[in-house]
């Protein structure tokens, strides 16, 4: 069984040694598996590294940063095999996680993905497969009322409940740190769209699966150790990044739903981060949500801007 194996990596050297490890030491015949990192312009040892110490992988140099989904369609087009392991550079695959995943697509004909099991490297439990973002969705997460009733009204979580993640069953879409998809399932939606820097990519990939009446599988018997956030280089996240949170949703929004529900869950938003904020003042507290807001605002009037015209503003990857 022949599998690409695709990984984007950007300023994440050490933690991409160990997935490329893992790879070969976990991907053993009868799987033919070839390996294609795809670097966003890294600034650190990534290349070199993958270079000495990695001679068998695909390495795919990029002279600037365009994104996490282009990325991934540079790696997808290098390959030719019928499987593709999108694995992000801060995942390392178990033993057997590889063969578990194609067992799953073998047996199911209509699954066109197949997710596993996340685990953190402790081995503690980590959300793996979620719904649909949907405006409603929206509003029951930055409202707050997700994170106070996390085991109320269910089906307007995001994430499934833990409880969910037991057992295999289909679902609206797996975490985008590893699953493994069927290429012809990829080309005929023309891969990652490349309006999308980052976030989102998973329910944009998701959705037409759904419309076409083909499922999503979470499969918990593969298990992926995924340590998290690895590319978002703060502790808080970056505004860069939440700017691209909000855009990558509006756009998404807009191409799937909708320009009029893109527009409701924007409006809906500056209300929530505006009482927000003015709540906080009037209490005397601190708060992320005037952060937030501003973040929303510049994520809405990107989410117009095409992203090449975007990466050539000179303030793209401002703050």
């Amino acid at each position: 069984m022949n599998v690409d194996i695709v990984i984007v990596s950007y300023n994440t050297a050490d933690l991409l040694r160990e997935a490329l490890a893992s790879i070969y030491t976990h991907t053993k015949s009868p799987l033919t598996v070839s390996t294609f990192v795809v670097d966003n312009a890294s600034t650190d040892e990534s290349v070199d590294m993958v270079t000495k110490e990695f001679p068998e992988t695909t390495l795919i140099t990029l002279k600037e940063n365009i994104g996490f989904g282009a990325a991934n369609n540079r790696g997808v087009r290098a390959g030719k095999a019928p499987f593709i392991l999108f694995m992000n550079s801060d995942a390392a695959l178990t033993p057997d996680a590889l063969q578990h995943l194609l067992y799953c697509l073998e047996e199911q004909p209509d699954c066109i993905i197949a997710g596993p099991r996340l685990v953190y490297p402790d081995g503690s439990y980590q959300p793996s497969c979620r719904h649909f973002p949907t405006p409603l969705r929206s509003f029951w997460c930055i409202s707050g009322l997700e994170a106070r009733f996390p085991n109320h009204l269910l089906r307007l979580q995001n994430w499934f409940s833990e409880a969910d993640h037991l057992e295999s069953h289909d679902v609206d879409m797996v975490s985008g740190a590893c699953f493994l998809a069927r290429r012809d399932y990829m080309e005929s939606i023309d891969g990652f769209d490349e309006n999308l820097f980052m976030y989102e990519e998973e329910t944009d990939i998701s959705l037409p699966a759904k419309q076409r009446g083909r499922s999503i599988a979470y499969y918990p018997q593969s298990t992926v150790i995924h340590h998290g956030g690895a590319s978002v280089e703060s502790a808080r996240a970056s505004a860069f990044s939440t700017r691209h949170l909000f855009r990558s949703k509006y756009v998404c929004f807009r191409k799937h739903y909708g320009r009029f529900w893109a527009w409701i869950t924007y409006v809906t938003d500056q209300i929530l981060f505006l009482k927000s904020v003015f709540t906080n003042r009037i209490r005397g507290r601190e708060s992320d949500a005037a952060f937030s807001l501003a973040s929303c605002r510049r994520g809405w009037r990107e989410s117009f801007i095409p992203m090449p015209d975007l990466r050539n503003r000179s303030d793209f990857f401002s703050e």
